[in-house]
């Protein structure tokens, strides 16, 4: 968990994200996205109002909740913000955006470290930071897709790497398997080693992907996506983003399970 990389990430995301919305004209903010009754206005108003409930602390109770309660209550955030002026939404993503870079610097290093249970799984408290570098990324590309634009495929390593880890926390440990049974992920696109897993555990890292049976290998934005429930695995395979070597069986358990969102 480096923290220095955490803050770069976070802000750097949202610089992207105001420097692909400040060009639009107002009424490109009402063209509908793939998610269901979601505008981009929708998008720009759920970055906002996270950013608020974190900085605030009105989030902490929904973070150490269940997912079904933490997306409800997103849903209800949204609608204080989605039909605002695009001028007062851009400054409060600006506004609410630094502003949440400034609570991760002051963040206390050791606090990212601290292992406690949250809608992730259990793992360290800095991944909750890290998570807005994640989410941020994810919905620019739901925003670019609504235009019609291509997923971003260069400087992806902070996002791909936190969904390496998130795994591990989330995903891996609630997949059956034989014993020892080990996966590995390899990402195209990233400088990142191949990750692996031990199925059923929380046992993970890159030492354990030399002695995995099962490999999936995939371009990174395709596979970022996927994971975010955008795009289904079996899509990214027949359009050749994604294949499995070794035992399957293992991998696409692992792929079954696999929703960070």
């Amino acid at each position: 968990m480096n923290k220095p990389d955490v803050v770069r990430s976070i802000a750097a995301e949202r610089a992207r994200t105001l420097g692909l919305l400040r060009p639009l004209s107002d009424d490109r903010f009402d063209v509908p996205t793939a998610l269901p009754g979601w505008r981009v206005r929708e998008v720009v108003a759920h970055l906002i109002t996270t950013d608020q409930a974190a900085v605030t602390g009105a989030i902490l109770s929904q973070v150490f909740g269940s997912m079904d309660k933490l997306e409800a209550w997103n849903e209800k955030q949204v609608a204080k913000w989605r039909d605002r002026p695009v001028r007062d939404m851009l400054l409060a993503l600006d506004r609410w955006g630094r502003r949440f870079a400034a609570f991760a610097r002051a963040f206390p290093a050791p606090m990212y470290r601290l292992r406690l249970p949250s809608v992730l799984g259990r793992g360290e408290a800095g991944m909750l930071v890290w998570i807005r570098a994640y989410d941020e990324w994810i919905h620019r590309q739901d925003i670019r897709r609504a235009f019609g634009m291509p997923d971003e495929d260069v400087d992806l390593e902070s996002v791909a790497q936190f969904l390496l880890r998130a795994i591990a926390a989330s995903t891996s440990p609630n997949v059956e398997g034989p014993p020892g049974a080990r996966v590995a992920i390899s990402l195209e696109q990233v400088p990142l080693p191949e990750w692996g897993y031990e199925l059923g555990t929380r046992t993970n890292g890159a030492d354990l992907a030399a002695s995995a049976t099962s490999r999936i290998l995939a371009r990174a934005p395709a596979f970022v996506m996927a994971a975010a429930g955008r795009d289904p695995f079996d899509a990214l395979e027949r359009e050749g983003l994604l294949k499995i070597e070794g035992e399957e069986a293992p991998a696409r358990r692992l792929l079954a399970k696999l929703r960070i969102v």
